[in-house]
């Protein structure tokens, strides 16, 4: 059974995965994180040893190391990437030796490619693959060594499908989690994310906890998202509305005001933008600085914001940076689905400048399977993650720019518990 913890930033997940894993040291783990950055307090928190998969001598492959160290039974700490990377004989020895998995944060557990149908015909045509009526790829010819060898590989596990004949979709191989004796996942609004419908779509059985603090540490106890304090987060996000609480005016800055014949609620998506006139992206640049200048002023080291990262360059500002080679000095750009990271949380204002919508072919994928997703549950859970990237997580006030009314109201259904 996979355990997901389900608990809002700051509640104590990773502590008591660390108090877990302390009370358990003859016990095997694999710690996996999104950032390096959590390796070293894992490490100095635990009473196991963990080890940090390396390349020998700067090279080599560090899935070599992950290999050595599964072999001499070493607890392991990995970045979400290289879990994505463990083969059929890695996960062979860490269900024969009884390894725990703690994943912090979901994986990346579907990923998209798009293919010419005429590719993908020719490929069929001939008897080099085989599409049964799942869209599940079978790869026929083992001799060919052509352009498509790469996809010959990625057949292997029979986890590669094709969708509405020109997109393709690799999903990670189930037995990444059936393989652990048990499986810990630390996140937040499961329900909405990629990995609550992958494992719908595989039949993996979990359960969602809530976690508290007790007398002597953290106890997981039945979901319950009434434990969350959405209620002080509420109270401490100043969030900018589409009329002026004093005049009553409508805002000039917000969706009701710059999308006129367009539909409000799909505005900021990625397909708005993807369609959008030149002078409505110089519109919302001009509120970015208008908004951090003169509404609420603040220097801009105080600031982090997110676009799509196409749109990125053609909003930035003064006030808004975005610096190529990512330099935290020049930069206060953030993608909006980061996750797990610290390093914002001196951050006082936010503007999330997107209405999140999963990709059509992804909810397709998973709509023809019987799989059901809600939009708006990973909306929110996006956007909450991204918020608790800034201050608000340490309970400061915190500024936010939310010029979709769609995600405004998500944000405010979510701070009176009705999503």
């Amino acid at each position: 059974m996979i355990k997901v913890i389900d608990a809002i930033c700051g509640a104590g997940k990773t502590s008591y995965a660390i108090q877990y894993m302390n009370q358990n040291p003859n016990k095997l783990f694999i710690y996996v994180t999104p950032f390096l950055s959590e390796v070293q307090r894992i490490k100095e928190q635990t009473l196991l040893e963990f080890f940090e998969p390396k390349s020998k001598n700067g090279k080599g492959k560090k899935i070599e190391h992950v290999k050595s160290l599964l072999e001499e039974c070493s607890n392991i700490i990995m970045t979400h990437e290289l879990y994505a990377r463990l083969d059929e004989e890695m996960l062979f020895t860490i269900k024969r030796e009884g390894y725990i998995l703690i994943m912090d944060e979901v994986a990346n557990v579907l990923n998209s490619e798009y293919i010419p149908k005429d590719d993908i015909r020719m490929m069929s045509n001939n008897n080099i693959i085989e599409i049964q009526e799942d869209g599940l790829i079978i790869w026929k010819d083992l001799l060919y060594s052509g352009t498509f060898s790469y996809l010959k590989v990625l057949c292997q596990r029979k986890n590669l499908f094709l969708h509405n004949n020109s997109f393709l979709f690799w999903t990670m191989p189930v037995e990444n989690f059936n393989s652990f004796e048990e499986v810990f996942i630390l996140t937040y609004l499961f329900d909405g994310q990629i990995q609550k419908y992958y494992y719908d779509m595989h039949n993996v059985q979990y359960e969602k906890y809530s976690v508290i603090k007790n007398e002597i540490g953290f106890e997981l106890t039945q979901y319950d998202k009434s434990l969350e304090p959405r209620e002080l987060i509420g109270k401490l996000l100043t969030i900018y509305e589409d009329h002026q609480p004093k005049t009553g005016r409508k805002s000039l800055a917000n969706t009701n005001y710059l999308i006129k014949k367009n539909n409000p609620e799909k505005a900021l998506s990625k397909s708005w933008y993807d369609h959008a006139e030149a002078e409505q992206i110089k519109q919302l640049k001009n509120n970015l600085v208008t908004i951090f200048r003169n509404r609420v002023p603040v220097l801009n080291e105080k600031i982090f914001w997110t676009t799509f990262k196409n749109q990125a360059p053609l909003l930035k500002n003064v006030k808004c940076k975005l610096d190529s080679k990512d330099e935290r000095s020049k930069d206060n750009y953030l993608p909006f689905n980061t996750r797990a990271t610290n390093d914002y949380g001196d951050r006082s204002a936010t503007a999330f400048m997107i209405n999140r919508f999963m990709n059509p072919n992804e909810s397709q994928f998973f709509s023809q399977r019987g799989i059901k997703v809600d939009e708006d549950l990973l909306a929110i859970s996006d956007l909450i993650q991204y918020l608790f990237r800034g201050c608000i997580r340490n309970n400061e006030p915190m500024y936010c720019y939310i010029p979709s009314s769609r995600m405004r109201k998500l944000l405010n259904q979510w701070i009176s518990f009705e999503i």
